[in-house]
């Protein structure tokens, strides 16, 4: 099959035909006018395109949709999902399914759970989220905004859980120890001064004798 875009009605001619240079040169003249036709028409695309669209066009398509959840900070991946999810959203509108999918388009992972899953009050439920991931305060915020503009007026969050997955390798702990010093405490002992007993002094005595010899006259 020929392409409309790319081809020549020279494809098509007989070779007597086709080889003038007259026919070539007509050929490629039309040829290039139909080229740009086509640009013009796929250019024209909208709902169609969503998959080729540029991200600064996607915006655009975002506020037209009325896309749920949208947000022009989110990855270029992300952004196709949701507006090519859009109509489908709002025809499951109100419905736990349509929470899960708009969480798992913008998270990559997480689900509810209604009030009889886990012996809750009626129009409650609860979320999970950050399995695969890191989940810090900024996610979590962005996961409550995220389920306050898709669920149901009617239905209350009750818990955001988040879910870590271990790694099942075996973990081994070790530890240092280093100088110790121990000290003992002694009991006193009891000090009796004998305060009215006599007491003994005693000393010795010395004695130095010097004589002086006159002096020679």
């Amino acid at each position: 099959m020929i392409k409309l875009s790319g081809s020549r009605f020279t494809d098509i001619m007989p070779d007597n035909l086709a080889s003038q240079a007259e026919t070539q040169a007509f050929a490629y003249a039309v040829g290039r006018q139909i080229e740009k036709l086509c640009a013009y028409s796929d250019a024209a695309r909208t709902y169609a395109a969503i998959a080729t669209m540029p991200e600064w066009l996607l915006d655009y398509m975002a506020v037209e949709l009325r896309t749920p959840s949208y947000d022009e900070n989110y990855s270029l991946k992300t952004k196709r999902a949701l507006i090519q999810g859009s109509l489908l959203f709002y025809t499951q509108m109100g419905t736990p399914a349509a929470v899960n999918r708009i969480i798992e388009t913008i998270f990559e992972t997480g689900y509810i759970e209604e009030w009889y899953e886990y012996d809750g009050e009626p129009h409650h439920f609860r979320a999970y989220v950050g399995d695969g991931g890191e989940v810090g305060p900024g996610e979590l915020e962005e996961f409550r905004r995220v389920l306050s503009s898709v669920k149901r007026l009617s239905s209350w969050l009750d818990d955001i859980i988040t879910i870590t997955t271990m790694d099942p390798d075996m973990v081994t702990f070790t530890g240092t120890m280093g100088k110790g010093y121990t000290s003992t405490p002694l009991p006193e002992a009891a000090v009796d001064y004998h305060l009215e007993d006599a007491i003994r002094a005693g000393g010795t005595f010395g004695t130095i004798t010097q004589t002086a010899i006159p002096a020679a006259i």
